[in-house]
């Protein structure tokens, strides 16, 4: 995620869900990565599979999703 895109996600609505947060802690957790990249991993699976930022932090923290 660039600089640009990761300013514009913190302006989205997305940013503000507890969920992507406990979701990019998830990401952390499973790559052993700091948080910005943890992030760039979620957002970046968003955009290439076409789903919203908060669908795939729910399924992350559901286990549907792993980063392993």
């Amino acid at each position: 995620m660039s600089i640009e895109s990761h300013q514009q996600f913190k302006l989205s609505t997305s940013w503000y869900n507890p969920e992507v947060h406990q979701a990019t802690g998830v990401i952390i957790a499973q790559t052993h990565t700091d948080p910005d990249d943890a992030l760039r991993r979620l957002v970046g699976y968003a955009e290439a599979t076409g789903l919203l930022v908060d669908a795939v932090a729910a399924d992350v923290i559901a286990c549907r999703i792993t980063f392993i």
